[in-house]
């Protein structure tokens, strides 16, 4: 245990830092996850039975409350970067794996090109398709894990986000359907 609080201590403030904001990051990612699924009732009992205001405010509180977090992140992730550079880290590499640094607008869109990635998954992959020559440092493990923990925090959420959206939707589809075959079958009996 002191071995823990000496190696604490002993970290730089950048270092610490990546290591809050990578527990932040994970802690709202499980909260977003099982915290959908009781909003998710609440959004079916919205859309099954009273279309009301409120819960759909309530609804789009939450997903306010992703959309805010996952800027949030963003904005803490870029300054946190340009705060490790700050300190003295190697972060970044170019393609050919030298060694460089990027400034505010570099970093943010390194940031930026992790948000893709996390949200449309291979497809940046596969087709080799960047939006920034900043690449991560190989020889930094550690910074390589903070961006992969980065990254997977905007997919998962996204991935909720979409899932929910097509969900809902669907719903509100079918009993608008429903209601307009009940209004039809009303009007026979006029």
């Amino acid at each position: 245990m002191t071995e823990l609080m000496l190696l604490l201590i002993n970290l730089q403030g950048s270092v610490l830092a990546a290591i809050i904001i990578s527990a932040m990051m994970i802690a709202t990612v499980i909260f977003i996850i099982f915290y959908h699924d009781s909003k998710h009732d609440e959004i079916d009992r919205w859309v099954d039975f009273s279309f009301s205001g409120n819960t759909l405010r309530d609804a789009l509180g939450y997903y306010r409350f992703m959309a805010v977090s996952m800027l949030f992140f963003y904005i803490l992730f870029t300054c946190s970067c340009l705060y490790l550079q700050h300190e003295g880290f190697t972060i970044f590499a170019t393609k050919e794996a030298v060694p460089m640094t990027g400034g505010p607008i570099a970093t943010s869109m390194f940031a930026l090109d992790l948000v893709f990635r996390g949200g449309f998954f291979d497809i940046m992959e596969h087709f080799d398709l960047r939006i920034t020559s900043l690449y991560i440092n190989k020889g930094s493990i550690w910074f390589w894990l903070y961006s992969f923990i980065f990254r997977i925090f905007y997919g998962l959420t996204l991935i909720k986000m979409v899932i929910s959206f097509a969900w809902i939707y669907g719903k509100i589809r079918l009993a608008k359907r429903a209601h307009n075959e009940t209004v039809k079958q009303l009007k026979l009996f006029e």
